[in-house]
Formats: C-alpha cells, sequence, structure tokens
C-alpha cells in the first residue's frame, strides 16, 4: 500500500509540470511587447532658414565665340589654352596667299576699268568739240555719253569688290574680340577651316573668371520662393571642406519639362576674386529663401533611447 504522503508528492510533481507546460505554451503565444522607444532632442534659441536645395553648374559672365568669315590654312597660331589675351591680340593667322591674289586681280580690274573710263571722258569731250564745229553729227556724241556712263559704272561695281577682297585678307588674320582668358582652342597649325556655310569656332573666351554665375534648375513646386537678391550657400567637390557665397541675379521664365518634371532656370551671381571657382564645376546650392534671426528650436541631432 503506497503512503499517503509519497502520493501527495506525485500530484504535486505532475501538477508542477502541467503548470509549466502551460506557462511556456502561453509566453510561446504571447510574446512580451517591446518597449516603447522614444525621440529627445535639445531645444535652445538661434536663428532658424529655409532653404530650397538644387544643383547647378558654374559658368563665366560672358563666353565669346571667335570665329573666321574667310576660309584657308591655318599658317600660325599664338593663344592657348589657359592664355590671358587682349583685344585686338592676334590669336592666329590664316594663308593668305589665295586672298592676296584675289586682292590683286580685283585691283588691276579696277585699273582697267578706270583706264577705260578715262579714255571715254576724253574721247567725249573731244567729240563735243567736233559736234561744235560740225564736224561729226549729234549721235556719236550721244554714244560717246553712254560709254562714258558704262565705263563709270564699271569702275564703280569693281570699287567693292576691291575691298571686299582687301577686307578678307584682313580677315586672315584673327584678332581677340575682348579682354579674357581661352578657355577652348578647337584648331591648330596645318588645320584648314571652311567658311562656307556657317562661321567655324575657333576660340572660346571667357571675359573675367574673377566673376561667375551659377546656372541651376529649381523645381516649380519651390518658385514661388525664389525672388532676385536671395542669398545662396554652396559648395564643390574641389573644396568640400569650403562653402561659397552668391545671390540670386535672375529668374528665367522659360521653363524645361524633363519626363513630367517643369523646372525653371536660377542664374546665380558669384563673386570669384582668387579664381579657384572655374567653368565647368558642379555647385549644390542652398538658395535662403526665409530666415529668423532668434526663434526656439529643436536641435537637428536626434538620440534615440531604449
Amino acid at each position: 500500500m503506497i503512503k499517503p504522503w509519497i502520493k501527495r508528492s506525485a500530484i504535486a510533481l505532475v501538477l508542477l509540470a502541467v503548470a509549466s507546460a502551460v506557462g511556456m505554451q502561453y509566453a510561446r503565444q504571447n510574446p512580451k511587447a517591446e518597449e516603447p522607444k522614444f525621440r529627445t532632442a535639445a531645444v535652445d534659441e538661434g536663428a532658424i532658414t529655409q532653404v530650397v536645395l538644387a544643383t547647378g553648374t558654374l559658368q563665366p559672365v560672358i563666353t565669346v565665340n571667335v570665329g573666321t568669315q574667310v576660309s584657308g590654312t591655318v599658317l600660325e597660331r599664338r593663344a592657348d589654352f589657359n592664355d590671358h589675351v587682349a583685344k585686338g591680340q592676334i590669336l592666329l593667322r590664316l594663308d593668305p596667299a589665295n586672298l592676296q591674289a584675289r586682292l590683286r586681280q580685283t585691283r588691276a580690274q579696277l585699273a582697267a576699268n578706270e583706264a577705260a573710263l578715262v579714255l571715254a571722258q576724253t574721247t567725249y569731250a573731244r567729240n563735243e568739240k567736233l559736234v561744235s564745229a560740225g564736224f561729226i553729227s549729234a549721235l556719236t556724241l550721244d554714244q560717246g555719253r553712254r560709254e562714258v556712263d558704262a565705263a563709270r559704272a564699271n569702275v564703280e561695281r569693281t570699287r567693292p569688290q576691291v575691298e571686299t577682297a582687301q577686307t578678307d585678307l584682313d580677315n586672315s588674320v584673327i584678332r581677340s574680340p575682348i579682354d579674357g582668358v581661352v578657355i577652348r582652342r578647337n584648331i591648330d597649325v596645318g588645320q584648314t577651316v571652311a567658311a562656307s556655310f556657317q562661321t567655324p569656332d575657333l576660340y572660346l573666351l571667357a571675359r573675367d573668371l574673377r566673376q561667375m554665375v551659377i546656372q541651376t534648375n529649381v523645381s516649380e513646386a519651390d518658385v514661388g520662393l525664389i525672388k532676385s537678391g536671395q542669398r545662396v550657400n554652396f559648395t564643390v567637390d574641389a573644396y568640400p571642406e569650403r562653402e561659397f557665397e552668391g545671390t540670386v541675379q535672375q529668374f528665367r521664365l522659360n521653363s524645361a519639362s524633363n519626363q513630367g518634371v517643369v523646372t525653371y532656370t536660377i542664374i546665380v551671381d558669384v563673386a570669384n576674386p582668387q579664381e579657384l571657382l572655374k567653368p565647368g564645376m558642379t555647385a549644390q546650392t542652398r538658395i535662403v529663401v526665409s530666415s529668423k534671426p532668434k526663434v526656439r528650436r529643436l536641435d537637428r541631432q536626434i538620440t534615440r533611447l531604449h
């Protein structure tokens, strides 16, 4: 016969095992909820600004394409990339042989026509005397007058041809139209320049790299915030630790659409006294559209606590 205390101990062990099993099953079905997470931020007082972000390209304020009105072979080049040039300075020369030959030809033709005019005038003057003396008819005098007029017309037609030939010869010497710096050169000695259909671009000159502009595009959602005179902060990859400043100079009304996104061009004036900024650099701009000097604000550094 089993003693009563042994029976009671066995029942207690069974109940404890059952309770443990039920507890484990409940825990699996009802996992403990995660503790809530909180964000904290420091509150202080200071300036706050609203900005519009955009990406643009640095460009010279004024650029000039230097071309040629005459064709020919480059005989001499006197300016290269990054050279500073003065207005009127010779950039290159084209071979003038053909142009000089055409000038001599037109001058010879003009001289022949002028000689013909002198002969016609002399003949007409002599015929006037003969008509007065009755030796020739008035019809001969009329014919002489027509010859004088025709000879004068030939002279007037040839004289502009000489001037054109002289101008073409002068244009074979390519000069700088401005004081500036050479940004691009598209020609070298020995190359043939053909100006028959359109003016070829030989050089690209920038007037002054100490003053530049940023041409950037702003979404249509932000254009209502942009006004002339607003301050612009920007950075370039060449100087990642330095921030430059500019000013909104122009808002252009001509819009552009790319894949359904409408943008407007904003021109930003930039002072570049040390010429650190180069044409073509990409600028990450922050256009300051609103600013409050002293308001309560939250620190942007947010700490997450568990």
